[in-house]
């Protein structure tokens, strides 16, 4: 529990350094992907942390792309 808080305090400090400058620039499609993939990556550590099953990313490539297993 205490990575999981961890890494939300690093995500927050990222934001909190990043997100000023983004918005003082009027960079706004720019701060929504920032965000979004802050967001994304977060999620996911935060679901390894706390042990949960995830997907194995090859399975979208293999039906993307058709591959034979």
């Amino acid at each position: 529990m205490a990575s999981l808080i961890g890494v939300l305090a690093i995500a927050g400090g990222v934001f909190w350094l990043e997100a000023p400058g983004l918005l003082k620039r009027k960079r706004v499609k720019e701060m929504v992907w920032f965000v979004s993939f802050l967001l994304i990556g977060t999620g996911l550590y935060g679901a390894l942390t706390l042990e949960a099953k995830l997907p194995n990313p090859f399975k979208l490539l293999e039906i993307m792309f058709g591959w034979a297993a």
